[in-house]
């Protein structure tokens, strides 16, 4: 009997399962409070999440850790997600359990934050790494470890210098095992064509306002010197190119299966990639013969213009915009930045060339060069306006480790803030001579204000072209909600979030009390400001809905189709999904149906009446988005059309008739208020209207590109 016990055991015996879960990890930073810079909905997805995410999830796919060691990939965005670290250890720390942590794409101004994490994922038990621009760009020109990079390596985390295509999955390897090195200096740049092309997770693209924009770098590195930027010493100023073929592959196949529809390509120069060409030429056939009709903004420098036949060819292939970087339109500040590649005097001619080929115009301007000074950049500004770009990023100069600047710096003895956490391009990390403290911020808000303007702002969408206007008017929306925050739009997003718990060394936890109170407050401020806002872009819509072709019969059309284009696609997925259902239910049960034909056929005949009812249920459901797609057609036909009839550009005679009223309520003319009731109910009547009109059509607009 023993023996038999012994040789049946083995049968009802399993070895227990291993896992293996990375975690790709972006972090935020803090605000002025030591609270983490968290939102409901992000802007920006992170590339570099995407790229380690990739590397991965192939290195796990091809078995390398063992066929007995179930992996997985996590990304994590601290910007938009809750990063609890005990959460995470109770549920990924364990017998046979095992997990590592990349802290990845490391700015300057997210390092104090990012460090916080490593401490707190390796007091946990996981294994800890960290890399990015600023340990690749600080190691990078220093002669030493710097400290807070040493201070992470002693605390037992693993440092990652360069990039990692040609190692993670080596790296990988020494984390399951827990044989991490204390520091890897990858020297060698990786051929990028041979790596996977970044990976789109749903699940993360969920937290972002619009879910169906992607991110790819199609090449690395940039030819140009300037000292101010951190790219040549840490991507070489060699390009590395992806290739068009695959490129195209997978932008075919995230359309497909993703819906993804705008790219952000995020190359620091995609003008002066060598494929760029091919690249192109591969969207444009997949816009005109495959039906995938993608949009994308680009990176570019301020000569790419004069490549012949560029402006064209992008405009075919998608492009909707072009961020450059134009800097200052201070020739000696150009020269002192070593960035004389840039010439002044072009800048009309270029601005006018993106825009007759139909694409907007992003500038940059950066505030703090030796040759500035409070009345300088006010002027700057102006002339900027005159010039005509859609859109202008201002940014503070900051010696970032990594650059020539920070090095030139240390080497002088010039003063830097100590403090990364303020390294964001909107504080002063230095002291400048021409001014004064507290100067150089003020002079960088007022350059933002006077730049986004209302004025301002209805001069450009009132010259800007039907393709561009929404996405212009949307790009509205973003950074005049960012320039109430006091933050840089591209580090904000959509409902400020601030965890109570969370928050940086040094500063104390609130009582539950206090901090429910606080964000009461903070909610009530932010829904009147969106309020606000609601209205004063209903007005920027109402006087410049009417100008140039956005009023053009052809642009309703267009309107219409693009919804049923939308409604059409969302049938289909249905459509497929459901087939694929009703396929995976066919191949799954068909042994279970042939069981149950030959022991009872009444069960059977019931099955196959479910299944009957579940045909008929898909069609259903097929006629059913093809009534919503018209209903809801017709419907947007009829508020385009309403919208579009020109008897009121503007809320400011509404906006008159309220204010004497309030006044009449307030000064207590309580029988000359309700004298007024019906002309009260009359304007309120045409309130509604124009502001639900401007509603289904931002609406509308919000969930396109």
């Amino acid at each position: 009997m023993a023996a038999s016990k012994r040789e049946i055991m083995p049968i009802f015996t399993r070895k227990p399962k291993k896992s293996f879960d990375l975690f790709v990890v972006r972090p935020s930073k803090y605000d002025e409070e030591g609270y983490v810079v968290r939102y409901l909905k992000g802007v920006l997805p992170s590339n570099t999440l995407s790229v380690l995410a990739a590397l991965a999830q192939e290195a796990f796919d091809s078995g390398r850790l063992g066929p007995d060691v179930e992996t997985r990939v996590h990304i994590l965005d601290d910007v938009v997600q809750e990063i609890d670290v005990k959460r995470l250890r109770k549920r990924f720390i364990g017998p046979n359990r095992r997990a590592a942590v990349c802290l990845a794409g490391v700015q300057t101004n997210q390092f104090p934050r990012a460090t916080d994490l490593a401490r707190r994922f390796k007091d946990a038990g996981f294994e800890t790494l960290i890399g990015g621009f600023h340990v690749s760009g600080a190691i990078a020109l220093s002669e030493t470890m710097p400290p807070e990079c040493q201070a992470l390596i002693d605390a037992g985390v693993t440092l990652v210098k360069g990039e990692v295509e040609d190692c993670f999955g080596d790296i990988l390897e020494d984390a399951y095992h827990g044989r991490l090195k204390p520091f890897y200096d990858i020297v060698n740049k990786p051929d990028i064509d041979k790596a996977p092309i970044p990976l789109i997770d749903p699940i993360y693209q969920k937290h972002f306002a619009y879910p169906r924009m992607g991110t790819i770098d199609a090449s690395r590195g940039c030819p140009f010197d300037c000292s101010f930027c951190t790219i040549i010493n840490v991507q070489g100023r060699k390009m590395r190119c992806r290739s068009a073929e695959k490129i195209a592959q997978q932008v075919e196949a995230n359309f497909k299966r993703h819906r993804i529809d705008y790219y952000f390509f995020t190359d620091d120069n995609f003008a002066r990639n060598k494929n760029r060409d091919a690249i192109l030429d591969a969207l444009i056939d997949l816009r005109e013969n495959k039906g995938v009709a993608i949009n994308f903004m680009m990176q570019v420098d301020t000569k790419a213009w004069r490549i012949p036949g560029f402006v064209d060819r992008a405009s075919r292939a998608g492009c909707s915009q072009v961020f450059i970087g134009i800097e200052s339109l201070n020739a000696a500040n150009l020269e002192a930045a070593d960035k004389t590649q840039n010439s002044v005097d072009d800048f009309g001619q270029m601005i006018d060339a993106w825009h007759q080929g139909g694409i907007a115009c992003h500038g940059t301007l950066i505030i703090g060069f030796p040759h500035d000074t409070p009345e300088s950049v006010a002027a700057d500004v102006e002339r900027l306006k005159q010039l005509g770009p859609d859109q202008c990023s201002f940014f503070m100069l900051t010696p970032l480790p990594g650059s020539v600047d920070h090095v030139r710096n240390q080497r002088n003895g010039v003063w830097m803030d100590p403090d990364y956490n303020n390294f964001d391009s909107y504080h002063e990390t230095m002291r400048l001579p021409n001014f004064a403290p507290g100067q150089w911020q003020e002079t960088y808000w007022k350059a933002w204000a006077s730049f986004y303007s209302f004025e301002n702002m209805r001069a450009i969408l009132r010259r800007c072209n039907e393709r561009t206007y929404w996405g212009i008017f949307k790009n509205f929306m973003w950074y005049r909600n960012a320039l109430r925050e006091g933050i840089h739009p591209m580090i904000t997003g959509l409902w400020r979030l601030r965890p109570r718990t969370d928050r940086r060394p040094g500063f104390a936890v609130e009582g539950r009390l206090r901090h429910a109170l606080r964000r009461w407050r903070e909610g009530w401020q932010t829904v009147r400001a969106f309020v606000a806002l609601f209205f004063e872009l209903e007005e920027l819509w109402l006087q410049t809905r009417l100008k140039g072709e956005t009023t053009s019969p052809g642009y309703l059309a267009a309107l219409r189709d693009k919804l049923g284009e939308n409604v059409q696609s969302l049938s289909k997925s249905i459509t497929t999904q459901a087939a694929g259902v009703r396929d995976a239910i066919g191949d799954r049960t068909a042994s279970a149906r042939e069981w149950i034909n030959e022991s009872a056929s009444g069960v059977s005949q019931r099955f196959r009446a479910g299944f009957d009812r579940l045909q008929r249920t898909r069609e259903e459901s097929i006629n059913l988005g093809n009534n919503l797609r018209g209903r809801l057609a017709r419907l947007l036909v009829r508020w385009n059309n309403a919208g579009r009839r020109g008897a009121i550009q503007s809320r400011a005679h509404l906006r008159s008739y309220w204010s004497a009223l309030g006044s009449w309520v307030r000064r207590g003319r309580l029988i000359r208020v309700a004298a007024e009731t019906p002309r009260i109910m009359y304007n309120f009547c045409r309130d509604v209207r124009l502001s639900v009109t401007f509603f289904v059509y931002f609406l509308h607009e919000l969930t396109c590109e």
